[in-house]
């Protein structure tokens, strides 16, 4: 069988296993919960955005720089509006969390998944991004592909990782087991804010304020012990 073949194969798996990921979360099954209203019907045209539960209630949206509305947005549809502004360091691909996790919901898990088993987070290889974009390359209406995926797509063709610029970096003296947070029900927006309405990443919350996360901590009454982070 040829290389494209497995890759295809693949990417079938890979949209299974996001598409019933997907479904966990939105029932409240999974570690990030989905949060809908009753009776509402999120992603339909004239309906609410997507909103994310923390543990805490739903977060409310964002909205000003760096944010696009997910309001009427749905699956298949036009992508959500691009902000006046956009926020975060430029990347070398546009990914877009808003048009991906928003407007598609695929779960931060799907491409993040070293955060449910390890201390640190992981970013996808670019075979997990293939694994869609082998098959869809968002064409415009002359059939163009989209440029951003034909860099994914060199980048796959010649093994070289794309290098990413670094968004969130603790201080060396601290730790954060994303492993007991996910395990805990936290949802990443929590510490990451409302990252399904950016298109483009930035930086909500300093993550090595310590009386930040203190403060979560007595929040949900979880341990505040100093070697729980240093150690």
């Amino acid at each position: 069988m040829k290389r494209s073949t497995y890759v295809i194969a693949g990417g079938v798996l890979l949209v299974l296993s996001a598409a019933f990921a997907g479904v966990s979360l939105v029932r409240g099954q999974g570690t990030a919960r989905f949060w809908v209203p009753d009776g509402a019907q999120p992603g339909v045209a004239g309906g609410p955005a997507i909103q994310m539960d923390t543990g805490l209630g739903p977060l409310p949206h964002s909205s000003g720089a760096g944010y696009s509305s997910l309001d009427g947005v749905r699956p298949g549809g036009d992508w959500p509006k691009l902000p006046g502004r956009l926020k975060g360091p430029v990347q070398p691909i546009f990914y877009r969390h808003d048009v991906h996790a928003g407007q598609y919901r695929i779960p931060c898990l799907y491409c993040h998944n070293n955060a449910a088993n390890s201390w640190t987070i992981n970013l996808p290889s670019e075979s997990t991004c293939m694994g869609c974009h082998i098959v869809t390359s968002a064409p415009d209406t002359a059939g163009n592909p989209n440029p951003e995926i034909v860099k994914l797509r060199d980048y796959f063709s010649k093994g070289v990782a794309i290098p990413w610029v670094r968004i969130n970096k603790l201080p060396e003296y601290a730790h954060f087991p994303h492993m007991r947070h996910v395990a805990a029900g936290l949802a990443c927006q929590t510490c990451h804010g409302n990252i399904q309405q950016m298109p483009r990443v930035f930086p909500v919350r300093n993550v090595g304020d310590m009386g930040w996360c203190t403060s979560c901590h007595m929040q949900r009454g979880v341990t505040r012990d100093c070697t729980a982070c240093h150690f």
